[in-house]
Order: C-alpha cells, then structure tokens, then sequence
C-alpha cells in the first residue's frame, strides 16, 4: 500500500522535482540495507580459533612390565649323597665358587681307590701280555710256533692296552663325582631359597638352593604389534616402578605373537649399575614421535570424528568447516593430517555448524 501512495506520489511530481526526489529515496534504500547487513554480523556465533601447531601433542603410551633376572636357578645336587655341611642361608650373598653344600663323599673315595688299583692290575697284564707277545714273535720268526698262537700273544696283549684305558675312565669318573661332593655357586648372586636340610640324603636331581643373579637384570613386557611398531620408533623409553624411574632401552622383540592374548614379548635392557629387586611390576613410558590432536577437539558430525575449522577469514568473518580425521578414535589423540597453521574452532566448536558463517573472536 505504501509503495502505491508513493508511486501515485511521485506521478504528481512535476518532471523538475522527480529526479531529485528519486536520488533521495535511493540514499534510503541504500542506508537501510547497509544497516540491515551490520545487524545481521552482530548475529553471527562468535567463536574463537587457535593454530594446529598450538594444539599439537607428543603422545604418552604406557603398558604394565616387570622386572625380571636372566639368571634364577635352581642349584640341584649331581650325586648321592649326605648334606654333611651347608654354608649358605637364605638371602646370603655369595661369590662365584663359593661352596654352599658339601656331601658325605667317603664312598667316592673308595670307588677311586678300587679303580686306581684295577689300573694297577691292568697295567701289571699288560707288562706280562706284552712280555708274551715279544716271545712268540720270535718263536714264529723261527717257526717253531704256529701262527695261532703267535695271534692268541698279540690278542692279549691289546686287551690289555684296552682295558687299561678302561681302568683310567673309571678313575676319571670317580674323580668327577668327588668333585661334585662340593656343591658351589655357579655364579655371584643372592640366594633366594635355601631348600636342603643338615644331614639330608640327597640324590642327583635334588633341588638345594635357588640364587639369582642380581647384576643382569631386564624388563619384561607384552605389547600389542601397534604398541610395538610405536615402541620401535620411540626416541625415549622408561620404566617407572613407584616413586623410581630408569632409562631403558628395547634389547628383543620376539618375533612370535601369543595365540591367547595376541601380544609379543618385548625385553628391554637397564644400565649395569641400576639398583632394583627382580619381580617388581610397574610400567614402561614412551613417547610417540608423531604429533597428536588432543581428544578433547575432536567431535563427531554425521557419523564422522574430525574437527572444526575456521576458513576464508575477512575482517573477522569466516566459515566453519568439518574435516574429518582418518583413524580417529573416541576418545583419543589422532594424528593431524592438516596445515600446522590451520584455524582449529575451539570455543563455541560444539555449536557450530558446518558451513556456518562465524564471527572470530580471539
């Protein structure tokens, strides 16, 4: 209705005062649309942005481990034989060599002394058998023998050059079983168990002493084949037990993936001084080279994790963006794939929507 009064108006107009009148109702125009535009950017959801670089993590990954000793043995007796002495106990540190067990040996001795002298006996044949040999040889030379006998000489007398051999075995073997009368650490360590008794009967194969080497130590643990691939490339490794942490660094990864928990065993390595009890539990820490995207800026639009860009910024004015984050998980950090001075929406990014026009307010 109004614009057919100002249309009936402006017919009324002489042609001197129409041009005039036009101009001036354009400028009107023109304000209002100008006014109606900056009250429309006054409307726009304000959100502030921060650079990718500013965002960016080194991720912390963890798994339980244990301290483990590459030598705990069980030190079992080799013969048998009675616990007459024992000079060890049950936390005691011991040296290489040093004795711990030693046993009734007296039958061992005598055993070698039958056997030195059946080496005497053998060793007496011998002299005769060979005394025999060199007899008949010149009887046969003369032909005054036949040659079986000659045979019969020389055939007694190798058995005897065998049977000394023989008789020296068993002096060997007697010898090695009074050695194994003194039962001796194998190694330097601590004994962790004591297992034998004063005056026990002991047979070959019965435990006496359990003892670790404390010196070569390793840690223990079991890694999923993507925990692996990280721990690989980790620059830094370290193994926290308690209020204690040490340096470590991977020495094997079995190359063999356990059916039932579908993990490898992983063992790292500790510095030759480091002070710690074998069997304690805690957990390796290593940082992934890779820069993350925090958990916390990732949102999910149309069944897709990613996160909200500001793009096209003029005077303060932009447009929200999704991009969509390959292998993102709920949850957690995901590695960036953008620009590290991509704008990253940070308040407001749960609001805004995709294509939005936003106003920037940092």
């Amino acid at each position: 209705m109004i614009e057919t009064i100002m249309t009936k108006s402006l017919k009324s107009l002489s042609p001197v005062l129409l041009p005039i009148v036009l101009i001036a109702f354009g400028s009107i125009s023109f304000s209002h649309a100008l006014a109606e535009a900056e009250q429309t950017k006054g409307e726009l959801l304000s959100v502030t942005t921060k650079p990718l670089s500013t965002l960016l993590m080194s991720a912390e990954n963890s798994a339980p481990a244990n301290v483990i000793s590459l030598n705990h043995s069980t030190i079992s007796a080799e013969i048998t034989g009675r616990a007459m002495m024992i000079e060890g106990e049950t936390g005691d540190e011991v040296k290489k060599g040093k004795r711990l067990v030693t046993l009734d040996c007296r039958s061992y001795l005598l055993a070698k002394k039958q056997a030195e002298a059946s080496l005497h006996i053998a060793k007496t044949q011998l002299n005769y058998s060979s005394k025999q040999y060199k007899r008949n040889q010149d009887l046969l030379a003369k032909r005054i023998i036949p040659r079986e006998t000659f045979e019969k000489a020389e055939s007694g007398k190798l058995a005897a050059i065998a049977d000394i051999e023989l008789k020296k075995v068993a002096i060997e073997t007697t010898k090695l079983a009074i050695n194994r009368c003194k039962i001796s650490a194998p190694f330097s360590g601590q004994i962790t168990k004591r297992l034998v008794q004063q005056g026990q009967l002991v047979t070959a194969g019965t435990p006496l002493f359990q003892i670790m080497q404390k010196n070569k130590l390793e840690i223990k643990t079991q890694l999923s084949a993507a925990q692996v691939q990280m721990l690989d490339d980790s620059p830094l490794l370290k193994f926290i037990a308690g209020d204690k942490q040490f340096k470590t660094v991977v020495r094997s990864i079995i190359q063999t993936v356990d059916e039932a928990t579908r993990t490898q065993e992983v063992r790292l390595s500790l510095p030759k001084a480091t002070k710690i009890a074998a069997g304690m539990s805690g957990r390796i820490i290593w940082r992934s080279k890779d820069l993350l995207i925090p958990a916390e800026y990732i949102l999910r639009r149309n069944n897709q994790l990613g996160v909200m860009l500001a793009e096209d910024i003029i005077e303060g004015v932009g447009k929200a963006k999704f991009h969509p984050l390959i292998n993102a998980n709920e949850g957690q950090a995901v590695k960036a794939d953008l620009p590290e001075n991509s704008a990253i929406i940070v308040k407001n990014r749960y609001r805004v929507k995709d294509t939005q026009q936003v106003k920037i307010n940092n």
